[in-house]
């Protein structure tokens, strides 16, 4: 009797895993090209750029008009960020890819989403957490004189006083200026591992499709360096991307050269420099916060031994006008668990390629 309990229980169970199992998207490759001139003419975001690691799928809606990028773990769609293209149809577009996701028996889950589409997903049931605050520099904003500046300003008078330089190069580059990038990214490594999805890491084909800011020490050895995407549009933002240097280099490097990218891109007329995302900060303080919020305000102010969130906060600020907040978006999921997947998604090594200047991106059929 037990046995055949059993069986029948087991029978139910492959019949449940066979039809709630989400499907595998259907693909088709195709190069960087179109990624490259589709943000060329519609504009892109602080995100976008992640596009070239060629760890994430890219669903076209609205006819082509808007991208969404997004992997897939499990049943679950992580989209990356706002969507990008035609703004007159993102809404549309993110319910095309909302219903596509239906029809592939998977649920999307929106990490870093902007404030902009929370009114829109709460009314499609989703519910929102906030995972920390994206740290921006209103170039127009920016400067170095005053008492808050004072500590940036000396670290700059001190590298030119020693005769550092500083200098941003533009791709194709040299084969021997990317022998020194990677021999800096190496150093820097050490027992690090490179992370992906929602962090760049050092890849030959990635780093050489953006400009360099570089910093030389006065025998010339490349100390500090700074990959440098923008988002292509009219007032054009740029972001400091992937930040490495050196044991070799003297203290206060990477300072230097975040303050004289930042001041470069002012006086190349960019209105904005994106630094990244502050993860937890902010969340939480609010009196009344939910209980999970209060969770990772502890986990900010406490969690150094893993992660130094409230560091990299206070680093950033010494440079950031701005703050803009970034949310996780979900609905029918237990919020531990997606920050599990995510925290695993972001800590999953690269497929990392040399020499490999063949791209290809995946980009999905909306056809099931």
């Amino acid at each position: 009797m037990l046995n055949l309990m059993y069986l029948i229980f087991l029978f139910f169970f492959i019949c449940w895993f066979i039809l709630n199992v989400p499907k595998r998207s259907g693909e088709t490759p195709f190069d960087e090209s179109f990624v490259r001139s589709f943000i060329k003419r519609y504009g892109g975001n602080s995100l976008s750029h992640l596009l070239f690691l060629q760890d994430k799928q890219i669903y076209m809606a609205q006819n082509d008009s808007v991208m969404i990028s997004y992997r897939q773990k499990g049943n679950k769609f992580f989209v990356l960020g706002d969507p990008i293209g035609e703004e007159l149809y993102f809404e549309a577009g993110l319910d095309e890819f909302i219903d596509y996701a239906s029809r592939m028996r998977a649920i999307p889950v929106f990490y870093q989403a902007s404030e902009r589409f929370l009114p829109f997903l709460r009314e499609r049931g989703y519910r929102f957490f906030k995972v920390g605050e994206e740290a921006r520099v209103c170039l127009d904003h920016f400067k170095i004189e005053g008492k808050k500046s004072a500590k940036i300003r000396t670290t700059r008078n001190k590298f030119l006083r020693e005769g550092y330089q500083f200098s941003v190069i533009y791709p194709p580059f040299s084969t021997e200026l990317i022998e020194e990038l990677k021999a800096v990214s190496d150093e820097w490594l050490a027992e690090r591992y490179e992370k992906s999805f929602s962090v760049s890491s050092f890849q030959e084909d990635y780093i050489t499709l953006f400009p360099v800011s570089i910093l030389r020490s006065p025998q010339g050895k490349l100390v500090a360096f700074a990959s440098l995407p923008s988002d292509y549009k009219a007032d054009e933002s740029i972001s400091i991307d992937l930040m490495r240097y050196t044991k070799a280099g003297s203290s206060g490097a990477m300072d230097m050269v975040f303050l004289s990218t930042i001041m470069w891109a002012k006086e190349k007329g960019f209105s904005s420099c994106s630094l990244g995302m502050s993860p937890l900060s902010n969340v939480g303080t609010e009196e009344g916060a939910p209980i999970p919020e209060k969770i990772a305000r502890y986990v900010f102010l406490n969690g150094c031994k893993y992660y130094n969130f409230k560091g990299l906060r206070r680093y950033k600020a010494k440079f950031a006008t701005d703050w803009m907040p970034r949310y996780l978006v979900y609905k029918k999921s237990l919020l531990l668990i997606l920050i599990i997947h995510l925290m695993a998604m972001v800590r999953k090594q690269p497929r990392l390629k040399r020499n490999s200047f063949v791209r290809k991106l995946i980009r999905v059929k909306k056809a099931v």
